[in-house]
Order: structure tokens, then C-alpha cells, then sequence
């Protein structure tokens, strides 16, 4: 089985209609940028471990995000 059908059969799998609307989201956004030519490899490399955070559950809340955020704003 190749990656294409792979993935297919794991969405395929996936009965959260919130979920299914952000892959959506995700894969739309993909295609419409092309990140390589816009991305330097850092910024790359960070959108991958968010990604893997996001995967893995290692997150805030939107609260807590927000916090953080504006925290670092008033550092600026």
C-alpha cells in the first residue's frame, strides 16, 4: 500500500466531523501555499514540532496560549 492510500484509509477511519474539518483545513492550506519558497528550514522545522506537539496532545489551552502570547509581546 502506498503513502496516498495510507492516509485515505486512516481519514477514512476518523468519525469527528470537527476533526475532519480541520485536516481539511490543514491540507487546503498546503496546497494553496507553496511553504518551501515562502519558509527559511527554521521556520520549517517549526511548523513540524507544532505539528508534532498538536499530534502528540502536548498543548495549551487557548487561554493559556493567549497568555503566553501576550506575554512575549510586551518582551518586543
Amino acid at each position: 500500500m502506498n503513502t496516498r492510500q495510507e492516509i485515505i484509509n486512516k481519514i477514512n477511519r476518523i468519525d469527528d466531523p470537527e476533526l475532519l474539518r480541520e485536516i481539511d483545513k490543514w491540507i487546503g492550506s498546503i496546497l494553496d501555499a507553496s511553504i518551501t519558497d515562502e519558509l527559511s528550514k527554521e521556520e520549517i522545522a517549526a511548523v513540524h514540532e507544532g505539528y508534532e506537539q498538536y499530534r502528540t496532545r502536548d498543548v495549551v489551552s487557548w487561554e493559556k496560549a493567549n497568555e503566553l502570547f501576550n506575554a512575549w509581546l510586551k518582551e518586543k
